[in-house]
């Protein structure tokens, strides 16, 4: 009989705004080292310069990477080399109605992933791929109703920003 091991994993992101709609994020895993990148929407928003990737373009590649890493790490431990093992990811969005009128909403409308993993042995491949959707995170994230609490301070810089 074997025992389970779970490893808890945290990562926390603080993001906040440069200029306009340019947003800076610094993000990591607690105790294992942070990162600062940028993010800026496009020509298509005002106040849109396109200086860096979209929250979106972060976001979709988030999913290719995490998938990918499973993939790897799943085809390193059980001894299998795959040729060029790569993921890709097209997902497609959409927003409608107008913030002055207080009616704008934005939805995912899907995510198509495609996983080429070229191995000589075919169904050992098909199994890695298999397993690596099921530990991916990201897919979990994707598919699965999961707790989601946002809470809004409002509050001036500094002073009590806990709203009544």
């Amino acid at each position: 009989m074997s025992a389970h091991h779970r490893r808890d994993i945290e990562v926390v992101a603080d993001a906040t705004t440069l200029e306009k709609v340019k947003k800076r994020v610094t993000a990591g895993q607690p105790g294992y080292g942070e990162f600062t990148f940028d993010a800026d929407e496009g020509a298509y928003m005002p106040g849109g310069e396109g200086s860096a990737p979209t929250p979106l373009t972060y976001f979709v590649s988030g999913v290719a990477l995490c998938l990918l890493s499973h993939v790897t790490e799943i085809a390193a431990k059980v001894k299998v080399t795959l040729e060029d093992p790569r993921v890709s990811v097209r997902a497609s969005f959409h927003e409608e109605g107008s913030v002055l009128r207080g009616d704008k909403t934005g939805a995912c409308d899907g995510f198509e992933i495609t996983v080429n993993a070229g191995c000589e042995d075919h169904r050992r491949a098909e199994e890695i791929v298999h397993m690596a959707q099921s530990v991916c995170f990201a897919l979990d994230a994707l598919t699965r109703a999961i707790p989601l609490t946002v809470q809004t301070d409002i509050g001036a810089p500094g002073g009590d920003a806990r709203s009544p």
